[in-house]
């Protein structure tokens, strides 16, 4: 297993530089290794799901090096990587006791032998504990699987096993429940869900699902900032956002939000979280989730909140913002007035259609070439007769061009308009930097979807027009 161990720390959206060392004091860490002479060692640190240098020493002949703070600053409590090349590493738990004697061979890493903390010499016993009773699982499996022993020998042995685990993580702690040890075994813990069986069964499953999320972070202080410093914690945030909340724009942000709220009373975890929080909107590929970033840069960028955020990435993020604040899935799609080739104005609302697509579009426009075609052959065509229909808008002001456009695409079944006059405002409204500009809008003239292929809106055509009014007869 190879760990990539990094120099500096950015986070995405302009984050402020972070750097280990907070207390004061100073640390010292003797590194005493059996089997490497006259090599180098490294001290990283984990730091929101990555790892970061901190200190290098060189091992004299007898195996022996001493990383030691340099500006007598300790380091900051949480999860550290004693390095020695990317297949030879272990982890350390630093807290407050930072005058460490480490003792070890990298032929058995596991076996490293600590004093001077009782914090980092129980974390290692935990470990060493825990790689055991893992061993001793695997083979009651393989065991097992054998049918070297039956189930009854089989369940009783593993209760024995997970009750000894428990026994021992109980017993850290109580003894070390005023430190972070303790706060560090409570946020491996999962959760316990109550099987709620005085719940009708129709809904038992949501309600223990909707007491999973709400309780999901019980174990952790998120304004902690030593839980960034652990391999676990930010792999855990981003699994709860991506995998246990409706992967709905509203929805996400008010949890979101939530977590950022949580976060607050420390001014890094506050940075963290706002910043992982507003990339994953930003980032995903699914539709609608600009609503996401939205929400997150109004309540926390725009207004200087988040101090942190590099002023020109905040000023492309305000002109983003622009271009969507209109346009969002959900939202009542602005109405349109625009003319047609007679130069009669074309209502928008007047268009009776159970869908009506809006298609921004330039005849210049490479993918506009490709994709008006399929529009027309392979969606119109398929859905017309079913409630579907085209409000097709040239955002130029060639008549010719436009014209042109229209007949080498036989467009003559849509609502072919345009805005000479620049009247309507369109491009305030909707996004239009880009073209094909897309937007499916519903019976109501909600926004349904925009930015999508052409096959995907035929999917969505397919559940707008047939599948909902199939539900609707039942």
């Amino acid at each position: 297993m190879k760990r990539l161990i990094f120099t500096a720390l950015g986070f995405i959206c302009g984050l402020a530089m972070y750097a280990a060392g907070g207390g004061q004091g100073g640390y010292k860490i003797q590194l005493q290794v059996g089997d490497m002479k006259n090599a180098p060692a490294y001290l990283a640190y984990y730091m929101n799901g990555k790892t970061y240098s901190r200190d290098t020493v060189q091992l004299n002949a007898k195996g022996v090096g001493t990383f030691m703070s340099k500006d007598g600053k300790a380091l900051d409590e949480g999860t550290y990587i004693i390095y020695f090349n990317p297949e030879k590493f272990f982890d350390v738990l630093i807290g407050k006791e930072q005058n460490l004697k480490i003792s070890v061979d990298t032929a058995n890493l596991i076996g490293a032998t600590i004093t001077g903390s009782s914090v980092s010499s129980d974390f290692q016993d935990w470990v060493k504990f825990l790689t055991g009773m893992n061993k001793e699982r695997g083979e009651l499996v393989n065991k097992y699987k054998e049918k070297k022993i039956d189930s009854t020998t089989y369940v009783k042995t593993f209760e024995e096993m997970t009750a000894k685990v428990e026994s021992k993580q109980n017993a850290i702690l109580e003894t070390h429940k005023n430190d972070f040890l303790s706060a560090y075994l409570k946020g491996t813990m999962p959760v316990e869900t109550p099987e709620f069986n005085e719940v009708p069964d129709s809904i038992r499953n949501r309600v223990r699902y909707q007491y999973f999320r709400d309780h999901y972070f019980d174990n952790v202080d998120l304004s902690d900032p030593r839980f960034l410093r652990t391999p676990y914690f930010p792999n855990m945030v981003d699994k709860f956002i991506s995998k246990h909340v409706l992967q709905d724009p509203d929805t996400l942000a008010m949890v979101a939000i939530d977590l950022i709220e949580k976060s607050r009373k420390d001014t890094t975890t506050f940075q963290v979280m706002t910043s992982k929080m507003i990339n994953y909107g930003i980032s995903s590929k699914m539709m609608g989730m600009d609503g996401l970033w939205l929400k997150i840069a109004d309540k926390y960028y725009f207004d200087g909140t988040a101090y942190w955020a590099d002023s020109a990435w905040v000023e492309t993020l305000k002109k983003e913002a622009k271009k969507i604040r209109h346009n969002l899935i959900g939202m009542k799609a602005h109405n349109l007035i625009m003319r047609d080739s007679t130069n009669k104005p074309i209502n928008m609302k007047d268009i009776e259609a159970e869908a009506l697509l809006v298609y921004f579009y330039e005849p210049s426009c490479g993918h506009c070439k490709k994709t008006t075609p399929v529009l027309y052959d392979s969606i119109y065509t398929k859905w017309k007769d079913k409630g579907f229909e085209v409000l097709a808008c040239y955002t130029q002001l060639e008549h010719k061009e436009w014209m042109e456009f229209i007949e080498k695409n036989k467009m003559y079944d849509w609502y072919n308009v345009w805005d000479p006059y620049r009247e309507s405002w369109f491009w305030e409204y909707y996004d239009t930097s880009a073209t094909p500009g897309v937007y499916l809008l519903n019976k109501e003239r909600k926004i349904i979807a925009k930015k999508i292929d052409m096959e995907t809106l035929d999917m969505i055509l397919e559940e707008e027009l047939v599948k909902r009014k199939q539900k609707q007869k039942k």
